[in-house]
């Protein structure tokens, strides 16, 4: 039985959801929680009380993605565990998902954990964190919807790194790592690869990070905002949508998601 604080937090949270233009049943849901760490309930109870009311929105054939990352296994001898490795700083929301009935893309530092109808769907991912055959290909194909919680998304877009990969920006490139995974009881070594800056130049992101695509998609009414009586943000957007304006943007300057043009002569002198 709830108590009255928990019962107005639920009604809260409910209420600041309706709001959001969330019409589809496939949903990325990526937070930050620390507004609402000061009230008095217990991180449980809230946790189950957002996922159970994300849920309800969807409806009986929802599907719920997340951030399962682990970049702390980068450059070290720990084996990845789908089903055990805990997600690492991707916050509690993320993590309280994955230890649920929940599928879990095979990347040991970028995968996505899912539950719901579709959370098959990563069970059978490239090898890469990005592009073609990927998670993010996946939810772009199945028309997910992002929604953010506590954190505005320009500063927490993964989906711009999938969209960077596809559109071969001159600043990154695919590394191959090779690591240690657990599947089906057995440990091997898997090559497994990821989009990353190069390092012999120097390269810096916009300040702002992805405010630029997020003003664009706002202005065509494509970015959706509520917030909770106390003050935890939300936002929601159609994967497509971003997908679309960053492809575009990026499209008439490859460069627009730094702050300025690198030297690249040394990268590609050859």
């Amino acid at each position: 039985m709830k108590n009255k604080l928990t019962e107005n937090f639920n009604n809260d949270f409910s209420k600041a959801l309706k709001t959001l233009k969330i019409k589809n049943e496939n949903l990325y849901v990526t937070s930050n929680l620390i507004k609402i760490s000061n009230i008095r309930i217990k991180k449980e109870i809230k946790l189950k009380i957002i996922l159970d009311e994300i849920i309800k929105k969807l409806g009986i054939n929802y599907t719920i993605f997340a951030p399962g990352s682990t970049f702390n296994l980068v450059n070290t001898d720990i084996i990845f565990d789908p089903i055990k490795t805990e997600t690492y700083k991707m916050g509690p929301l993320s993590e309280f998902i994955r230890k649920k009935k929940s599928s879990r893309s095979l990347h040991p530092y970028w995968s996505i954990v899912g539950i719901g109808k579709k959370r098959k769907l990563l069970d059978k991912v490239s090898s890469h964190s990005y592009g073609y055959g990927s998670p993010w290909s996946k939810m772009l194909d199945g028309d997910f919807t992002q929604l953010n919680i506590g954190m505005h998304p320009s500063k927490a877009v993964t989906l711009i790194h999938h969209i960077e990969t596809i559109m071969g920006v001159p600043y990154r490139f695919s590394k191959e790592f090779t690591h240690s995974v657990r599947l089906n009881n057995k440990i091997i070594r898997k090559n497994f690869h990821m989009s990353v800056f190069y390092k012999s130049t120097p390269i810096q992101k916009k300040i702002k990070l992805n405010e630029h695509f997020f003003l664009q998609l706002k202005k065509k009414g494509e970015l959706n905002y509520a917030k909770t009586s106390s003050g935890l943000e939300m936002w929601s957007f159609k994967m497509k949508d971003f997908f679309n304006t960053a492809t575009k943007i990026l499209s008439q300057d490859i460069y627009s998601y730094l702050e300025q043009k690198p030297n690249l002569k040394k990268v590609h002198k050859n």
